[in-house]
């Protein structure tokens, strides 16, 4: 093939590898081609929706359903999805999005009459969404986030509900994941209404560490929920560091808060 007859796209591809391993960034230049268009669907009619409709951690759900065509379009845009060929950050953010998009999509179906995903038959292992070629419920777009193996996502992934941990403003994405699930995970424990709180000799955290705790202890959950001091050990480094000491010095039993399944509308 002449050159003049080679693709420009891979052109442009080449153009960008070479210019970046001459600045030592060649790194971020094969994760720019793994993450080519059509990999992974813009964020962009997503991000526009929590910019009209995000409202103190939850949705204004009234406003969302009279107008949701930023929604659809997101929604419309995953079905062909290649997850696969993104870099890992990548991955993690795409799954994020879906599942908090999906959710909000879920709510809507049964708006304005839904008070409680948790009775809504069916919402997180029935009811099925295409997404990246297959009709997934939201245990499984969950599934193939926390596959990733970073604990942090269980404070990204919102199920809609009172005791979740807050909705974020803004889509997730892989150039920022760190930092803002490190924002989520410390938000979440932050606040002592849902995610922890010390009282007296009790430490009272988050259900999420007893339903999920295998994945914040690397083993199995059963085994993990008996042996809770490794949950405390994931959960220390991400307090400030005054409340871990006083958790520390207090050796306090480790007990659940109870979980409000209310629905997050604002």
């Amino acid at each position: 093939m002449r050159a003049s007859e080679r693709s420009p796209v891979l052109a442009l591809l080449l153009s960008a590898i070479l210019g970046a391993a001459c600045s030592g960034a060649a790194e971020t230049a094969f994760e720019a081609m793994d993450a080519m268009p059509g990999a992974l669907p813009s964020d962009a009619p997503w991000a526009r929706v929590l910019v009209e409709f995000h409202r103190s951690g939850g949705l204004d759900y009234a406003g969302l359903q009279s107008k949701s065509e930023d929604l659809e379009s997101y929604l419309a845009s995953l079905v062909d999805a290649r997850p696969g060929e993104a870099p890992r950050e990548q991955r993690i953010a795409f799954w994020c999005n879906v599942y908090n998009a999906v959710t909000a999509r879920f709510v809507l179906d049964g708006y304005p009459e839904i008070e409680s995903v948790k009775v809504a038959e069916g919402f997180f292992d029935t009811k099925t969404f295409p997404v990246a070629g297959e009709d997934l419920t939201l245990d499984e777009i969950e599934s193939r986030a926390r596959a990733e193996g970073d604990p942090r996502v269980h404070f990204a992934v919102v199920c809609a509900s009172t005791s979740c941990p807050d909705l974020r403003f803004e889509p997730y994405r892989g150039a920022d994941l760190d930092r803002q699930l490190e924002e989520q995970t410390k938000a979440f424990l932050g606040d002592s209404a849902k995610g922890l709180r010390l009282q007296g000799d009790t430490l009272w955290v988050s259900s999420i560490f007893k339903w999920y705790a295998g994945d914040f202890t690397g083993g199995s959950t059963v085994v993990a929920f008996f042996s809770r001091g490794k949950v405390l050990d994931w959960i220390l480094p991400h307090l400030p560091e005054d409340l871990a000491q006083q958790i520390r010095d207090a050796d306090p039993s480790v007990k659940y808060l109870d979980y409000d399944w209310s629905l997050n509308d604002r």
